[in-house]
């Protein structure tokens, strides 16, 4: 496989290691007028020097580039080492300045280019300190330029002109750079609450109201994400339908409301089995079972087959008739039906669910409270 610079498998990582990219391509711009300004000898290292900046300015890029895109960095808090790169710059540009004779400029304009790119994650208390820190490195290095003599020339007073807006700008960019940087971090906030709510919408939308179970469209989803691993995999599944025994009974005896806390107290206790039991194998509870209408529920069992399914289903109903239900009218015995079809290689999903009515049909006309599987 070909080695690539963008990572394509993690848009984060991407991110960061494009953003280095970028700072690298601002030190090779900047090799432009470095040379000119050497050609022109207003510099105070020749071409030799000039190759031994550019040689330690690319050297430094590789190592951050190696540390970001092969992940040396994900344990920091800030994984693209932003502070460390544009510390780095700022030490780079007061070494152009310092060797700098009329063109103190190249180094100025390094300072704001490195500052630049803070933009993309520093706070305004770490623009402040680099701007304090990049004002005092280049007051250190006009101490160290201009001995006491050479203080008072004009040249010096220029390079305290110098200092003074370099000092002034960046304070300009700190505030400007955390005012945007506070902007993306808002937007970035607000893009998750959205993500966070419109999730929640989808389950909202995927969920029986009454029961919370998982609804008919969530459950005739995940059969057609079961076919296909079937079709591709081979991995085997069945279909199980469950009907509550004379829940008609139930709501004539003693009205609606008792017929939905049966219908809850149904759901709960077939969820809290399912769980208990670990009978879907690789596949959750939470996904496979759900209400299909009505008294009716579905639940899919990825890898079982007809007598794995069928005895699943009878431990169910056995801890069904276990204990009865507590409701509003009084204790409540609730038992079911099921019919069982297991997928065959080929077969549309509407056959298959007419296939599993078909033996819950059968159930139900032998006497109810029992489990039958299609053959």
């Amino acid at each position: 496989m070909a080695y690539s610079l963008i990572p394509q498998h993690d848009p984060r990582l991407a991110n960061r290691v494009k953003r280095q990219l970028m700072g690298f391509m601002s030190y090779l711009m900047f090799a432009i007028p470095l040379v000119y300004a050497v050609e022109q000898g207003w510099m105070g290292f020749g071409h030799a020097g000039l190759r031994w900046f550019m040689a330690l300015a690319v050297a430094i890029n590789i190592a951050f580039f190696l540390a970001i895109r092969h992940g040396a960095t994900r344990r920091f808090s800030d994984p693209s080492i932003m502070t460390a790169q544009v510390a780095v710059a700022g030490l780079l540009a007061l070494y152009v300045a310092y060797y700098a004779a009329q063109a103190t400029v190249i180094g100025l304009a390094l300072f704001f280019a490195c500052f630049f790119f803070g933009v993309f994650s520093f706070s305004l208390r770490q623009y402040l300190a680099l701007t304090v820190a990049a004002a005092l490195g280049y007051a250190l290095m006009l101490v160290l330029k201009y001995d006491v003599a050479q203080r008072g020339s004009e040249a010096f007073r220029l390079e305290l002109l110098n200092l003074m807006i370099l000092a002034l700008l960046l304070l300009w960019m700190s505030l400007l750079g955390s005012y945007i940087a506070g902007l993306r971090s808002n937007l970035a906030q607000k893009k998750e609450a959205l993500a966070g709510a419109l999730a929640r919408l989808e389950e909202l939308a995927s969920r029986d109201e009454l029961t919370g179970l998982h609804n008919r469209r969530h459950l005739m989803e995940t059969l057609e994400q079961q076919q296909e691993r079937a079709v591709r995999h081979g991995e085997p599944f069945s279909l199980c339908i469950l009907d509550i025994d004379r829940f008609k009974r139930i709501n004539d005896s003693h009205g609606h409301g008792v017929g939905d806390e049966a219908l809850r107290g149904f759901a709960q206790r077939i969820r809290s089995q399912l769980r208990r039991m670990d009978i879907v194998g690789r596949g959750a509870a939470e996904n496979t079972f759900g209400r299909y209408g009505g008294e009716e529920f579905l639940l899919l069992l990825p890898y079982a087959q007809g007598a794995g399914a069928r005895a699943c289903l009878e431990r169910l109903r056995d801890a069904m008739s276990a204990q009865d239900f507590p409701t509003s009218a009084g204790p409540l015995s609730i038992t079911f039906s099921a019919g069982v079809a297991h997928y065959r290689t080929g077969e549309a999903i509407e056959t298959l669910i007419n296939r599993a009515d078909s033996a819950l049909y059968r159930a139900k006309s032998a006497g109810r409270d029992r489990v039958e599987v299609c053959d």
